[in-house]
């Protein structure tokens, strides 16, 4: 499966009508407003099948031409990964499905999370969730941090949030669970949502870009490499 989460701010007129009419070409689309206070963004979280899929998306959505538009013309806010689910065992959060690897290789640059739930329906969620919002955005190393709310499912939220490197979110996740009875009561209290089935992700950050009727890396330091060098 292809992960696409698509940041932008206001909210285009049209743009819930097209997304929920793709919804039977795609695994899944769904549109997000923050929670975060006295500010005006919005997620567009996709999932595809492969990377062909996108590529088709992105060339057949004419008839959708806001979506169209938001995808292609402002690719800066666009993050593409290969889905990888986790799931907490104990103290560690670990892929759902995971070979063992010969090799283990460092952790460095900044990492991506994208956590998808329902949650019950709480009068004093919102509020609190938006104070967790500005707290974590004052901890060191923190890049982003928000949690938004599905436009057409009410209490169905998305967490995201990026941080300097794999440490910084060690002692933030760290610092979580230790002072988890100081901070208190979150106010999200998980239910079975009414669409898709809640995820926990976890990725190496990769922005992208829509150039030459593809999705190019935004540092063109990722990008692949020019020749490919014979042995001799």
């Amino acid at each position: 499966m292809i992960r696409v989460i698509h940041t932008f701010g206001p909210l285009p007129d049209g743009l819930v009508d097209e997304v929920r009419a793709l919804r039977g070409r795609v695994e899944q689309a769904e549109v997000y407003s923050t929670l975060a206070a006295d500010e005006e963004e919005h997620a567009l979280a996709l999932l595809l099948p492969d990377d062909r899929a996108y590529g088709d998306l992105l060339r057949g959505i004419t008839d959708h031409p806001v979506l169209h538009d938001l995808l292609r013309s402002d690719g800066t806010g666009t993050a593409i990964y290969r889905q990888v689910p986790y799931a907490l065992e104990g103290a560690v959060w670990r892929p759902l499905e995971r070979p063992d690897p010969a090799v283990l290789w460092p952790a460095r640059g900044p990492v991506d999370i994208v956590i998808q739930g329902a949650y019950e329906d709480e009068p004093e969620m919102r509020g609190l969730t938006a104070r967790e919002i500005s707290d974590t955005r004052r901890e060191p190393g923190c890049l982003a941090y928000a949690w938004y709310e599905n436009i057409e499912l009410p209490n169905h939220l998305m967490l995201l949030e990026t941080w300097a490197d794999q440490q910084i979110y060690d002692a933030h996740w760290f610092g979580r669970t230790e002072t988890a009875a100081y901070r208190g009561d979150s106010g999200r209290r998980p239910t079975p949502p009414e669409r898709g089935e809640p995820v926990r992700e976890f990725y190496r950050s990769q922005r992208f870009e829509f150039h030459y009727g593809r999705m190019l890396p935004i540092d063109v330091r990722a990008y692949s490499q020019t020749v490919e060098w014979s042995a001799s």
